[in-house]
């Protein structure tokens, strides 16, 4: 009876660590403290996203990620509005907004200035209260439609 009851405590015990490790990640984003959102990743970790091909991999790839991220859309937030923990993969449902204001190299002029809101996913995976995995989901023809893609492409 002893060893159920003390799986149990670990168990809770895991899941609260790996929740305040992802508490953590979303609270440096929305400060945009990119050293911070770094440090939730293990060095090894591997990011995906639609934003990109393959993977990013690395504390400092992470980092790069953010960076550009901050710089191009100076307001963007995180609100989490579901999180769900499975063993060592913890699943979190979010939005994201902000207003374009320094579009990258190659972004057409008309989306500069332009608000957006999405609603994504996240599926994290942890190890040693780190994230070693993460990929992420949301929907690129909702962002193309609000930042004016399709006024310009009929």
């Amino acid at each position: 009876m002893l060893i159920p009851c003390l799986l149990t405590l670990f168990s809770i015990g895991n899941v609260k660590a790996q929740s305040a490790v992802i508490e953590d990640h979303f609270k440096a984003i929305n400060n945009h403290d990119i050293k911070a959102v770094a440090s939730t990743y293990a060095p090894e970790a591997q990011v995906f996203s639609p934003n990109w091909e393959g993977a990013k991999t690395g504390q400092d790839s992470v980092a790069e990620v953010y960076h550009r991220y901050f710089k191009s859309t100076p307001d963007l937030t995180y609100k989490v509005a579901n999180t769900i923990n499975a063993g060592n993969i913890v699943t979190v449902e979010y939005s994201f907004s902000g207003t374009l204001n320094n579009p990258e190299a190659g972004t057409p002029d008309y989306m500069k200035g332009k608000k957006y809101t999405l609603h994504g996913c996240a599926i994290f995976t942890l190890k040693n209260n780190k994230i070693v995995k993460e990929t992420d989901y949301f929907d690129q023809v909702a962002f193309l439609k609000q930042v004016g893609f399709f006024d310009q492409n009929h």
